[in-house]
């Protein structure tokens, strides 16, 4: 169980990172959005806009599939919940209550208790399903997007495309489980390392990107005689 127990440890840390940059990236593209609507000289159609939107679309509607379409080679959050589920005597409520130390076994049991029926030794793995099956839900049109027209380019079309309130909906799950199941495995939170930004990265815009002197070079917007 010490072997599974690394591995899925080893597993929610990179699945962190990936959640973290996730959620990093909703934030940039929604506060790039409220640049533009409070200020209406550049509220102009503009092929920036479209290039952001796209980069935005593709990077996070496959990074959410990365996390719901389990694959035995990859790690996923679906993947992990999927052998959570299997194996629940691994995370048993004595290895929960050992992190938080002696003089804070009943806050330990407490916090052991969202996971588990009071008293139980180990994690319930109904309730772990249902933020399995609640993932897989949620990431289901996003997953069918990706594989029909962002990984590939499928000769039938999408029936059902995505919202970006949909997509959006998938990130703040991952995060909301990736803030969970961090509990239940270091027995500490980690709210303050899902925050979206810890840099001013908006602050480039405060500032000219093409200098007033630089010379006014005209670009082909087709070097590839593509149109």
């Amino acid at each position: 169980m010490d072997q599974k127990l690394e591995k899925w440890e080893k597993w929610l840390k990179s699945i962190r990172y990936e959640v973290m940059d996730l959620v990093r990236s909703k934030h940039i593209f929604w506060k790039l959005g409220d640049i533009v609507k409070n200020n209406p000289k550049i509220q102009k159609s503009n092929s920036f806009y479209e290039f952001a939107g796209d980069t935005y679309i593709a990077y996070s509607v496959i990074g959410v599939r990365r996390q719901i379409k389990p694959h035995r080679d990859s790690i996923s959050f679906v993947g992990l919940l999927q052998e959570i589920v299997e194996m629940p005597c691994v995370l048993s409520r004595e290895r929960f209550v050992a992190l938080y130390g002696k003089d804070s076994q009943l806050e330990a049991n407490h916090d052991f208790d969202q996971f588990a029926c009071a008293d139980a030794e180990h994690i319930e793995p109904n309730w772990v399903k249902q933020d399995l099956e609640k993932l897989k839900g949620l990431g289901r049109e996003v997953k069918n997007f990706a594989d029909k027209r962002i990984a590939h380019y499928d000769k039938q079309p999408v029936e059902n495309i995505p919202s970006f309130g949909e997509l959006d909906a998938c990130i703040d799950f991952l995060a909301e489980l990736t803030k969970k199941y961090w509990l239940l495995f270091k027995g500490t939170s980690i709210e303050m390392l899902v925050m979206p930004i810890v840099d001013y990265w908006d602050e480039i815009f405060r500032q000219p990107w093409i200098p007033p002197d630089a010379p006014n070079k005209i670009i082909d917007p087709d070097p590839l005689g593509m149109y």
